[in-house]
């Protein structure tokens, strides 16, 4: 099995893009006092097109354009791994820095519930939306591919 860096690259990018944006609105809240509520729904919901738009739909285009090149039957598992990897590594790093300045800056404690939080958080990013988008975008590719020949 030979590790398909590029797979790994474009992965981890949208993990850690998607990461970072799911805390954006919460830091910019506590980091401004002054923002009104209606403001802070505002930003939301701005941030959630630009999420929407980032993945699935950029992340579909970027691999479906990547997987025309792959036969995905013969190196499955490495593009799978890599994908899996990248998208679960990248929300991690996306997410954890932030939270931990959350946590600190409310005053917080990094033990007791915080610990199942991460973990749980942590189980779940393996299982992101970016993994399965990307998944289907290469195995549609593949189909499109073995169609037209």
């Amino acid at each position: 099995m030979v590790f398909n860096w590029r797979i790994f690259v474009v992965g981890f990018v949208f993990g850690l893009v998607i990461g970072a944006l799911s805390n954006v609105s919460q830091f910019l809240f506590r980091m401004f006092d002054n923002l009104t509520p209606q403001m802070f729904s505002w930003i939301t919901s701005v941030i959630s097109v630009a999420t929407f738009f980032i993945s699935p739909v950029l992340l579909f285009a970027c691999l479906y354009i990547m997987g025309e090149k792959i036969d995905l039957v013969t190196e499955f598992l490495s593009v799978v791994v890599p994908l899996f990897l990248g998208t679960w590594a990248g929300h991690l790093i996306g997410y954890f820095p932030l939270q931990f300045i959350l946590i600190a800056w409310n005053g917080g404690t990094f033990a007791g519930p915080w610990v199942f939080w991460f973990m749980w958080y942590a189980f779940r990013a393996a299982f992101s939306l970016e993994f399965f988008v990307g998944f289907a975008a290469l195995s549609m590719a593949y189909i499109a591919r073995r169609r037209s020949l």
